[in-house]
Parts: C-alpha cells; structure tokens; sequence
C-alpha cells in the first residue's frame, strides 16, 4: 500500500474522530487493522502525533494561512494538521515529500480549487520554521491552558515545564516480570531470542524497560504469561499496599487487572483476591489476564463500587482503590485526554471518587490497610481525598515499601506520595495507605 494512501486514510481516521467523538484506541483498531504490517507504524505515528500536537500545529497554521484553523473543512483541517506535524517534527520525513503527498490528496478527493491554498501554506511553515516562537506554554506542549494554570499554581514554574517536556516525550515501555513463573534473568534470555531488546532494569525489582520494534502482543513469553506491560508507577501502588501470604483483598476498580494480578504476584498466589468493576465484559478481561498470568486467587466479580455490597461489610484485610480518574499523568500514552477533560470534569470525577471511597471502608475489616491511587495530578482528586479519608475516620499509615532514593522527598507523612513523571521518567501518579 503507497504511503500516500496511508495518509489520505490517517487524515479520514482524524476527521472522523473529531466529528464523532470516537474512543481514540477504538477507532484506531478499527481502522488501522485494514493496513498492512509495514504502515501500521507510520500510522500511528501520524495520528498519535497529530493528535498530540494539536494545539501547537493549530497555532503555526493560524500565523500562515488567512484561512482560520478553526473555519477550515474538517477533512482539509486534519489534512493540514498532519502535513505541519510531519513538516515540525519527523526528521525522517522529507517537508516536499508530506507537502507534495498533501497536494496530490486534495486532487484526490476532487478539491483541486484548493491545492493551491494547500500547497503555499505547508511551503511557507518549511521556510520558515526556525523562525517560529510560542506564547506560552500550552501552546508550546499543547496542553490545554486550564491545565497549565493548575500546575503553575501548585508546583511553580520550573517544576510544570519539567512536567510538560516529560509528558511530551515517548513513553517508555516497561514490563513487569511474574515471579510466579519465571525469573528476571530467564525472560532477559528468552526475550534476546525474541529479537526484543532489553533497554535497562528499573527501579523496582520486577521490571524491565524494553524496545519491541515489532510489538509485543505476539511474543511466546507474553502469551505463556511470564511478563506483562505495566507502568513501574502503577507497579508502586502493590508495593505500598504491601500485601502478604493468605490475605483477603479487594480490588474496588479492577479492570484490566493489572495492578490486581501484581498483588496476586506479591503474595506468591496465596489467599484471595476479589477483582472488582461495573462492566461484565471488563470482568472478562480481569479473569483473562489473571489465567495468563497464572494468578489463581484472582476471582472477577461483577459489582457497582458506587452502591454498598451488604455481604462485603468488614470482610477485607486490605483494600486498592485506584479510583478512575482525569488521567493527566499518562497523557503522554493517551494524548487524547488533555482535550477530553476541562474544570467540570474534575468535579464531576472527583465526586464519584468520594462515594467509591466512602463505599470501600465499609468493607475494610478494623485495622484493615486502604491504599487510594490516582494516574493523575490534580489536588482535588488527590491531596484533598487524603483530608477527605480523614475525615471518615480513617488514619494515615507508614509505606511499608523502602521508596527509592529519588522518591523519598515526595513521600509525605511517611503515608502518601505523588509521583511526578520527570523525576523517575515514569507516568505521573498519586497514591497514599491508610489504615481503619
């Protein structure tokens, strides 16, 4: 397939995702299965990119073209957008290769009257695109202003920039090693001859940074089960509830069941986990991935973490809630969510993180340890649920965890800790233990 055709295709793939509303990953399954193996890559590249950078390419057009971004035709728009994004950031793309490509498919789709606007718009942003200088900072990250705002009123200038280029950045991938099965150095072995590189070790004893040109989801080792993808931040929260052999646990907001099967791991499969969510197909998804992993005292249960289970009332020894939240700490994996959001959001969010925290307690047995967690930075839905836990009469406890050295400043109270995505290069995340 010619790239042209790739890009005439990514161009509709943003359109109509504008136009709908479409979930990004949902649309890109989609659409992209229909390429072949080779385009896949630049596909994606193109429309994450895009997406990305929304905001910076909209300013760059707006400077050249008399046309307002804003009052173009949506598939021009897009078209526009991925022509900028190819022409600021891809090296390995020649400009006259993306504008000429961006001609040819406005001939295409019979809108010859306006390869010409097309044409000497994209060729003006190549001449001049050292020269270009940005407002501000959202511009600069496209991250929306509201967010920006946020930041600088809670950690200062120099620490939100260190934020932004952080989440502007490649996310790493980063796997976790299932002790129930294997070893690190045997998956360091096995993935070798997998022809998937082993990049460098991490801060926690499980993980594994990698690069896997050709994905990893065909990989014999990950299909038998001896590793999966996780975050090492998101691998932190086991590791501050600090679970042990022959516990009861509950996993209030399950799904997928990543952070479950890891405490499954932590316990060497003894005891009993209950995985749970309010979506029978993502209890599916749960028990999948707890029987690839071979963690057996993980059972899926269907269950509303917004209405009380009588039959749950001071059952638990231990307790996650790793509440759904604004996601701002991985918009670097999912850049789709720094539009998805605004104010009312965090609100509307950060009531049902009180009632699904509210709810939990009741299940905790006296004594019992509860760990919260965010993928976010917010302080409603993070520092402000720590005042909130309080003030339903649960009580601040030690991390059990020895942190690494470049997390100990952020630890607060011994108890909680936000962790932001430049110092551990990692996905920005809160989380913080108490106990009943």
């Amino acid at each position: 397939m010619e790239q042209k055709t790739v890009r005439e295709k990514v161009a509709q793939i943003l359109t109509d995702i504008e136009k709908d509303d479409t979930y990004l990953q949902l649309a890109l399954k989609k659409e992209l299965d229909t390429l072949e193996v080779k385009d896949k890559g630049f596909a994606n590249e193109l429309i994450y990119g895009t997406i990305k950078w929304r905001l910076r390419l909209d300013y760059v057009l707006d400077q050249f073209s008399k046309t307002p971004v804003k009052k173009m035709k949506p598939f021009i728009r897009q078209l526009m957008r991925m022509s900028v994004y190819q022409i600021l950031f891809l090296d390995k793309v020649p400009a006259s290769a993306a504008i000429n490509e961006a001609v040819k498919i406005m001939h295409k789709r019979k809108m010859s009257n306006l390869s010409g606007f097309v044409n000497g718009v994209l060729r003006n942003i190549d001449r001049n695109k050292s020269e270009i200088t940005y407002p501000n900072l959202s511009v600069y990250y496209s991250i929306p202003e509201w967010i920006i705002t946020r930041w600088m009123k809670y950690y200062g200038e120099m620490e939100t920039k260190a934020i932004c280029e952080s989440l502007s950045q490649r996310a790493r991938v980063c796997i976790r090693i299932n002790n129930l099965k294997t070893t690190k150095d045997k998956v360091k072995a096995l993935l070798s001859e997998e022809g998937i590189t082993v990049l460098e070790e991490g801060f926690l004893p499980e993980s594994l940074y990698i690069h896997a040109p050709n994905g990893i989801h065909h990989s014999p080792s990950f299909k038998a089960g001896l590793w999966t993808v996780q975050d090492e931040s998101a691998m932190l929260v086991g590791h501050v509830l600090g679970p042990e052999k022959g516990d009861e646990i509950l996993d209030v907001c399950s799904a997928p069941g990543g952070k479950t099967v890891h405490l499954a791991e932590l316990m060497q499969n003894e005891g009993h986990i209950i995985g749970a969510d309010v979506h029978e197909h993502k209890i599916e998804l749960i028990e999948k991935n707890a029987k690839r992993l071979g963690a057996s005292i993980v059972e899926g249960k269907l269950q509303d973490g917004m209405l009380i289970n009588e039959d749950w009332k001071e059952k638990f020894d231990k307790i996650l809630l790793d509440a759904p939240c604004s996601g701002l700490g991985i918009i670097k994996r999912k850049p789709d969510i720094r539009y998805a959001k605004d104010e009312t959001a965090i609100r509307d969010i950060n009531n049902i993180q009180r009632k699904l925290l509210k709810n939990a307690i009741n299940y905790l047995k006296k004594d019992g340890i509860l760990v919260y967690s965010t993928c976010t930075l917010t302080q409603e839905e993070n520092q402000n649920m720590v005042e909130y836990a309080l003030s339903l009469g649960l009580q601040l406890d030690a991390i059990p965890y020895d942190m690494p050295a470049c997390l100990k400043p952020y630890i607060k109270d011994n108890a909680y800790i936000e962790i932001l995505p430049h110092v551990t290069d990692t996905d920005g995340f809160f989380m913080a233990r108490f106990r009943k």
